[in-house]
């Protein structure tokens, strides 16, 4: 069997503590004032077995938020209805919680059954089938109880059983996290959390982080069930000692979780449905108080579409947090009214992530709310056009493990890793086709306007296509390698283009490229060129931006040409000269080239720059 957690609901008064005590002879009211007052405040833990904790939550209007704190990682609902007083509002509420937090299996205790005869018992057994009916308790067993008097209790335990044993497996992000919902001290031991595992696993030694304070600890020790453990499991109730941590570093709504997988916010996006009981719509802005696993904060909501939500309604929204907020892509999430309080509903998170204005986020958000399943996460994916997600953003954006997201690449077509250098991005197929597109038209359309150019360089296809220059590389990579892109050195081209140049220029350019050759590593000015050949500047400048395109020429610091077969024998007599030398000097250089220090310098920072050479305190060594 699974760890399962089960979660006592129901009105003050009703019996759940007294109940707990009776399946588990354990007395969850351990504050004072709950002692005091005989009321349960704050939420408490009781082991039914080792396999099953039982949540005991307050009742009393007052400490719906503990109850919701008590509730957030419920796997089964108790829900406890006192047969004196039957149905009363917090049923009605806890219930209401407990359906918008999706929990989907429970049984009913009508307890106090002893104070009551058998007509009144099964009048409020008839009111309770009108309340239950169309939720996941229509089908549960009611079993009638007296804590005190430790009536119906072994049918109550062998209810809890059977409804423990058909709970299904518990969907695993794969990656550790716990709401957490009590802290305390021990001496000699520290700090200690308390929590519910949500997802994944935690093992003694490894290292969380908390958040939303963006801070990290050591795991020193580990409990559940009292007992001390090696490691807790997805369903464990778990406390975790907390290495140079101090206890007012932490409190109810914080979280612990595998480092970077989640992080803190203050905007989600999601879907939110009213409950039909809410006697007022939500309206654009309206503030409320957002509830999410152990976390309570005040929110505005902003409604996508239309500008109110009815009760019974459901849409899309944005929610603006007033405090940051550690959420989960499918979370679960209850609202309540600023005042007077009252739950009115809840929902799921779509985005856990918003970084767009307005526009952007609310289509995003839109979009994700009408689908389901693998196509809001393909949806996601799509929206990263410029730059696809990395492991590390993809991690943040979904919260689950990469085997998880690797399960989801590997049932959808749509999606992809692809690998580049170090890099390794989660892509949808669309942008992928989407980029391939844009470079080919822009490649068509520059070789259109620019006949005398071979093709535009990779920083302005970047600049044209607005796309991140290591995606863009690996994107033209694969366009080269497929053959529908040519590179000739810094250029790229369509297949088949070349510069046509005209009998007359063809002439001018070996005019040209003699010229440079007798300069051999010495190197005119384009005036000075221009003289010589006696033609404009503006055509040998032209020639020449022709010619370092097609790799005829070597163009240093924009003005200093040499030709690349001079070029190419020039390396041949430095890599000779490193035969017989381990140092190259700038003079042994100049005698090398026959040249003067003006061009010698440029030449050697290119050697250095296309690492033939490197550069040391006594002068150059070869790269080997």
């Amino acid at each position: 069997m699974n760890q399962i957690v089960v979660g006592l609901a129901g009105h003050i008064d009703h019996g759940k503590t007294a109940l707990v005590r009776a399946l588990t002879g354990v007395n969850t009211d351990k504050l004072k004032e709950e002692i005091q007052r005989g009321m349960t405040i704050d939420i408490g833990f009781a082991f039914m077995s080792e396999k099953i904790t039982l949540i005991d939550v307050p009742g009393h209007e007052k400490f719906v938020k503990n109850m919701m704190a008590g509730v957030s990682s419920v796997d089964a609902a108790l829900l406890v209805i006192a047969a004196d007083d039957g149905v009363m509002p917090q049923t009605r509420e806890h219930l209401d919680i407990l359906r918008l937090l999706d929990v989907k299996t429970g049984c009913i205790a009508l307890n106090k059954a002893d104070m009551a005869d058998e007509d009144w018992l099964d009048l409020v057994e008839s009111d309770i089938h009108d309340l239950v009916d169309g939720t996941f308790l229509q089908d549960a067993p009611i079993i009638r109880t007296s804590a005190t008097k430790n009536t119906g209790i072994t049918e109550l335990t062998k209810a809890i059983l059977d409804m423990s044993a058909d709970i299904p497996l518990k969907s695993d992000r794969g990656v550790f996290r716990l709401n957490i919902d009590r802290v305390f001290s021990i001496k000699g031991f520290g700090t200690v959390a308390t929590g519910t595992v949500s997802s994944g696993e935690l093992t003694l030694g490894e290292t969380v982080d908390i958040l939303p304070q963006n801070k990290m600890a050591k795991v020193r020790g580990l409990q559940s069930h009292t007992q001390k453990i090696e490691k807790v499991v997805l369903g464990d109730r778990a406390a975790v000692n907390l290495a140079n941590i101090e206890k007012f570093a932490l409190s109810r709504g914080n979280v612990l979780a595998a480092p970077g997988y989640f992080q803190s916010t203050r905007q989600i996006g999601a879907s939110l449905k009213l409950l039909p009981r809410t006697s007022k719509p939500v309206v654009q802005n309206q503030r409320v108080r957002f509830h999410l696993g152990t976390q309570e904060v005040m929110a505005r909501v902003a409604i996508i579409g239309e500008k109110l939500i009815q009760p019974g309604e459901e849409a899309p929204v944005i929610l603006r947090l007033e405090s940051p907020l550690v959420p989960g892509y499918g979370d679960r999430f209850i609202i309540r009214t600023y005042s007077p309080i009252d739950t009115i509903g809840g929902g799921e998170i779509l985005l856990n992530i918003i970084t767009d204005k307005w526009k952007i986020a609310s289509e995003k958000v839109h979009d994700l709310y009408r689908m389901k399943g693998i196509d809001r996460i393909v949806r996601e994916v799509e929206s990263w056009k410029t730059l696809p997600l990395n492991e590390s953003r993809a991690k943040l954006a979904f919260g689950y493990s990469i085997e998880k997201l690797d399960e989801w690449v590997d049932s959808d077509d749509r999606l992809e890793w692809i690998q580049h250098k170090t890099d390794r991005w989660l892509v949808a197929d669309i942008i992928l086709k989407d980029l391939r597109r844009k470079v080919l038209n822009l490649l068509k359309k520059f070789q259109e306007k620019y006949p005398y150019r071979l093709g535009p360089q990779k920083e302005e296809i970047r600049q044209n296509t607005k796309t991140d220059p290591r995606f863009l590389e690996y994107s033209l990579d694969v366009l080269v390698k497929e053959g529908a892109l040519m590179q000739e050195g810094e250029f790229f081209h369509l297949p088949g283009h070349s510069i046509q140049l005209s009998s007359a220029e063809n002439q001018l350019m070996e005019h040209l490229l003699t010229l440079l050759s007798k300069e051999k590593y010495n190197s005119s000015s384009i005036t000075v060129l221009s003289t010589k050949m006696g033609e404009s500047e503006k055509q040998i400048k032209l020639l020449l931006d022709i010619a370092e395109q097609q790799g005829k020429i070597l163009r240093l610091e924009g003005h200093l040409m040499f030709t690349r077969q001079n070029f190419d024998q020039l390396k041949n007599e430095v890599i000779s000269f490193f035969n017989t030398n381990e140092i190259l000097s700038i003079s042994e250089f100049k005698d090398i080239a026959g040249t003067s220090r003006k061009y010698a310098m440029p030449l050697l920072e290119y050697f250095d720059q296309k690492k033939i050479t490197y550069r040391t305190a006594d002068g150059r060594k070869l790269i080997k």
